[in-house]
């Protein structure tokens, strides 16, 4: 019987352990979101666009993607528009987001900041494992001061988690594909209430 676990405070255990539950309820860091038009903005070291040439459009399609499955009434400035941006624009680094904003008529930037952008293994030639490991910030330009984040996080993904896999031509793609969607869904979960699974 549970009144009887030698030596325990069962206050001081979650429910879902007590109970058997196998997911665990997560509030949103940050519910801003709902209802407005959002840029997103992705940046990668130099070493990051050469190894992975389409990471910036690839990882913003899909973050737009998971985060309109999620949350109500958001909007999205068109992506094509922001690349073309980027691209000619070599100084876009130094124009401020509020600018950054008015230009793709937009009420919140999300700010990507790629640290990690890799599908090959550690140390490896002929294996394969995602990581996607980026800063983000959200800009709001309701705020007195729109140019400072309104909320900062980390996301940080490896896919798969368990081992690498052999290199291949549909390893590449699938490793590829399931990094940016995982990437995409754990970011998206930092502004909406969802289930977390725990794993025992």
């Amino acid at each position: 019987m549970l009144l009887f676990l030698s030596g325990c405070n069962l206050l001081t255990y979650p429910a879902y352990i007590l109970f058997g539950q196998t997911h665990q309820s997560v509030k949103a860091e940050y519910r801003g979101l709902t209802g407005k038009k959002i840029a997103i903005i992705v940046a990668g070291q130099p070493a990051i666009e050469f190894d992975q040439p389409y990471a910036r459009m690839d990882l913003a399609l899909v973050s737009a993607q998971s985060i309109s499955d999620h949350i109500k009434n958001v909007t999205f400035a068109d992506q094509d528009q922001i690349d073309r941006f980027q691209r000619e624009s070599l100084d876009w680094y130094s124009v401020s987001i509020s600018e950054i904003a008015r230009k793709f008529d937009a009420e919140v930037v999300l700010y990507i900041d790629l640290i990690q952008f890799t599908t090959a293994e550690i140390d490896s030639i002929n294996l394969l494992r995602g990581r996607i490991w980026a800063q983000v910030s959200v800009y709001d330009m309701s705020e007195t001061k729109p140019d400072s984040p309104k909320y900062e996080t980390e996301v940080q993904v490896i896919y798969p988690e368990e081992m690498p896999l052999p290199i291949s031509d549909s390893t590449s793609i699938a490793v590829r594909q399931n990094t940016l969607l995982m990437f995409a869904d754990e970011l998206a979960r930092k502004f909406y209430d969802h289930k977390k699974e725990i794993r025992k």
